[in-house]
């Protein structure tokens, strides 16, 4: 700190936001010690008041962006982005200090967005809130900490919403008209990859009785990546249904080829033999279990029926985690106990039927 021969007290400071150097200065009132204690006090507030935030929500986001750029999967990233927008878009463009756990909390409410949906946006907020704590945009976590989930829908409806029963699955696929979708939907559910893994495959990963996986596609950004983990870079075995399955893709796919014309080294191409379109094919689920079935499913929800369908039969949670590339995934787990407390049920019955003396 120094006083100019203009009569200003100075000094220099990192400004907490931008890591750059800057002066900041007051008039002093006269030249004595008390004008230059009262310059010091009003010095000490300016200052103070220049560490508080005043950054908007939006600059927040774009500079949390930014950084998350250098350190994430750019699908990740878009993740974050899309659903930090929608808060965004919600609760308004306001200073980061004026935001309190009841304001965002009540705006979100008033959006009329199902509880689920809310929770994730949520758990994206809280993650970025605790990037702005962690470098000093706001002062503490207080607002994380009182913003708590929304209640959703009881447990095991949320299970059975994840999986289709067999008969689901039988009635689906019955009811898919256009043969490479049909193909698609029963690789997965047997396979119990991830679609972004399907569309990764070439036909060198697909071999003898093993499937290699170790890499994924990125819808978003139309590139091959690693695979997400490093326990989903794995070998799945070929069961029977599922090399019945591989043999008619690849005859489907030798028709596909001559039919338009294209050379490819692609397991499951595109019609002009590219990577395949996640969202054409995820748009033809989606509409066309809304008819069968009633209600809309996701390429992930034919994972997860793989899961169930193995849990029935008996197969462990271990070895089921590790045909799925999972470390320590909840859904499995629970879509696990789920089908095992059914299994259970099952036997109960049977023996209720069964008379062993008399």
């Amino acid at each position: 700190m120094w006083v100019t021969n203009k009569g200003l007290m100075q000094e220099r400071i990192t400004d907490p936001h931008t890591g750059l150097e800057k002066i900041v200065s007051v008039k002093l009132s006269g030249k004595g010690e008390k004008a230059r204690q009262d310059g010091f006090r009003r010095l000490q507030a300016k200052i103070e008041k220049m560490s508080e935030s005043h950054i908007r929500l939006s600059e927040a986001i774009r500079s949390y962006t930014k950084e998350t750029e250098k350190t994430l999967k750019p699908s990740s990233v878009r993740k974050n982005s899309i659903e930090l927008a929608q808060v965004l878009q919600i609760v308004g463009d306001a200073f980061l200090e004026n935001l309190t756990a009841g304001y965002i909390r009540t705006k979100l409410l008033d959006s009329g967005k199902s509880n689920r949906t809310l929770n994730g946006y949520l758990k994206h907020f809280k993650t970025f809130w605790g990037w702005c704590y962690r470098n000093d945009y706001v002062k503490s976590k207080e607002v994380i900490d009182k913003l708590t989930l929304f209640q959703d829908s009881p447990k095991k409806s949320r299970i059975t919403d994840k999986y289709l029963e067999p008969k689901e699955l039988t009635a689906l696929l019955d009811g898919m008209t256009e043969k490479r979708w049909r193909l698609m939907t029963e690789f997965l559910t047997l396979s119990g990859m991830r679609i972004g893994e399907v569309i990764a495959l070439d036909k060198k990963d697909v071999w003898g009785d093993i499937v290699r996986i170790y890499k994924t596609y990125d819808a978003n950004n139309h590139v091959l990546t690693d695979a997400k983990t490093l326990s989903s870079k794995r070998d799945i075995y070929i069961q029977a249904e599922l090399k019945e399955c591989i043999e008619r893709i690849n005859e489907y796919m030798e028709w596909q080829k001559e039919v338009c014309g294209y050379e490819t080294d692609i397991f499951f191409p595109d019609l002009d033999g590219s990577r395949l379109k996640y969202y054409s094919y995820s748009t033809y689920l989606r509409e066309n279990s809304e008819k069968i079935l009633g209600r809309r499913i996701t390429p992930h929800v034919l994972r997860h029926t793989h899961c169930s369908m193995l849990a029935s039969k008996g197969m462990s949670l271990e070895a089921i985690s590790e045909r799925l590339g999972h470390e320590d995934s909840r859904i499995t787990k629970e879509i696990y106990l789920h089908k095992l407390e059914e299994v259970k049920a099952k036997e109960r019955r049977q023996l209720d039927s069964i008379h062993l003396i008399g």
